[in-house]
């Protein structure tokens, strides 16, 4: 186990020179050697630090949480699981046009709870842009909470086009099957589960489930409730919701490449909710899948929380895929 100390509530991993730091709730203690172990192997995994991880048998918690980013993805997760708590991991220090106020906003809708973290920092130490890297990287912060909230399933919002459909080439691009084995095994050597609930659903789906949320959204650069409408998510995420916005510098650099991420959902907007661009326009793809439920993602699940899941679907009235041709053959390759 890595160097932790908890001072007052800040909990801190001393890690190469850096202090990664969360600011806790008040009350808050330090977690078991099996948890902070668990997070070490989250947070580090993806930069290849080898991590041991330390099992732990006995009660391991009753309720569920969610890596909840303010977005609309993870906003959905909150309406297909059953009294999950929603937990923001506050970067410290946004930098350039990345904006706190709405995914804040969404949050205290979400009567979720915000904990401030340099954590996005520690890629830097490896040559990497700053974020949150690997299977489950944003589920650190609850994993952290666990003991404090009696946690045992840990979600976040990753849809299809980042599990079943993440390429060389980006989110949504092209088919294969996922590989979670090891980070499934990692949480369950806690006795914890980690949970994805929109692994087979594309934004189609999300936008529709969480459409009563105001200000969930993907837009990290808008203010005051509002999206900035000059990012790709924007025109994504606007036109989903049937409000096609214009064009913009950040769409024309993505479909000016050979392959298009998360097209499946563009075009189903084309096609559904009047988006029309020159190169989406001619194009033509079987997306037959795209409003519906992948019934392989089940197994990203756990037992517990299947019934409700399931009954949430049909609540909100999305059909299993029948046919998963079109899905396994996906490209998004346009030239």
């Amino acid at each position: 186990m890595r160097d932790w100390k908890l001072e007052g509530s800040r909990l801190v991993l001393k890690h190469k020179g850096l202090d990664v730091f969360w600011d806790m709730p008040s009350g808050f203690r330090m977690p078991s050697p099996s948890l902070l172990t668990l997070a070490e192997y989250v947070l580090l995994k993806p930069h290849n630090e080898k991590t041991e991880i330390i099992p732990q048998q006995g009660p391991t918690g009753t309720r569920i949480s969610v890596a909840f980013s303010g977005g609309v993805d993870s906003a959905a997760v909150l309406k297909l699981l059953e009294n999950a708590i929603p937990v923001y991991t506050q970067v410290s220090k946004p930098t350039g046009s990345h904006k706190l106020d709405n995914a804040l906003l969404a949050v205290q809708e979400a009567g979720g709870i915000s904990i401030v973290s340099n954590m996005d920092e520690l890629p830097l130490l490896y040559q990497k842009r700053r974020g949150f890297f690997g299977q489950a990287g944003f589920t650190v912060t609850n994993i952290l909470l666990a003991e404090h909230f009696d946690i045992h399933t840990f979600a976040d919002g990753n849809i299809i086009d980042f599990v079943y459909m993440r390429s060389e080439n980006g989110h949504g691009t092209k088919f294969c099957q996922p590989d979670y084995d090891s980070v499934m095994r990692a949480f369950a050597s806690v006795g914890k589960s980690y949970c994805m609930p929109c692994a087979g659903l594309t934004e189609v789906c999300t936008t529709k489930i969480a459409a009563d949320y105001r200000y969930a959204m993907g837009c990290m650069r808008g203010q005051g409730g509002k999206p900035c409408l000059k990012c790709i998510k924007c025109y994504r995420k606007m036109a989903l919701k049937r409000n096609p916005i214009e064009t913009n510098r950040d769409v024309e650099a993505l479909f000016s490449k050979d392959w298009i991420p998360v097209l499946g959902s563009l075009l189903w907007a084309r096609d559904n909710c009047g988006l029309s661009h020159p190169v989406l326009d001619g194009l033509e793809r079987d997306i037959t899948w795209v409003d519906k439920w992948y019934a392989d993602a089940i197994k990203f699940v756990p037992e517990s929380s299947r019934d409700y899941f399931l009954r949430q679907l049909d609540f909100y009235g999305i059909e299993a895929l029948a046919d998963d041709a079109a899905l396994q053959a996906w490209s998004s390759k346009i030239s």
